[in-house]
């Protein structure tokens, strides 16, 4: 077989395994069979999936900034829409002038609904005041590691120690 069709060929098997790790994570068995689907020495093999690995990671880094940056964006453009509605409003209580009509708006200044303001807080009566259920203890996690590091047993909870790949 053409060495540079094979190449293709794989860069298409690790490319359908990376789409079923982003969108369909949860079918083991698939991504089992399309990995078992991919050949080679076991190395090269390992080595392709630290490349796809960076890969994704290097895309979600790509989105994550997009999204930072769209929600840059989007607060811009709302303080700047916010701006415009104050110029009109202030352009309009300057002539003295409650509605405006254009080829295209209807602009009319309106009258919010009344709001409390609250003057004094500690005069108000206790009726006028909602009490809120404190939100239960957590454990402390910190505390426990601490304890069960140092030896002490720690009824209701045990220490754990996981694993993880690190690609470098």
């Amino acid at each position: 077989m053409n060495p540079m069709f094979e190449a293709f060929e794989l860069a298409a098997q690790y490319r359908q395994l990376a789409e079923l790790l982003a969108e369909r994570h949860d079918d083991e068995q698939l991504i089992a069979d399309t990995l078992e689907s991919i050949a080679g020495p076991l190395d090269e093999r390992l080595e392709n999936l630290a490349k796809m690995v960076r890969n994704i990671e290097a895309a979600d880094t790509g989105v994550r900034q997009t999204i930072s940056n769209l929600e840059e964006r989007h607060n811009a453009l709302q303080r700047a829409a916010e701006r415009g509605r104050k110029l009109i409003l202030e352009v309009m209580q300057a002539a003295r002038r409650e509605r405006a009509t254009t080829a295209l708006f209807t602009l009319a200044i309106k009258k919010n609904p009344p709001f409390v303001v609250i003057d004094r807080e500690t005069e108000l009566p206790p009726t006028y005041f909602i009490y809120h259920q404190p939100p239960p203890p957590t454990p402390d996690k910190k505390a426990i590691a601490a304890a069960l590091k140092a030896g002490a047993q720690v009824p209701g909870a045990h220490s754990e120690q996981g694993i993880r790949l690190e690609i470098h």
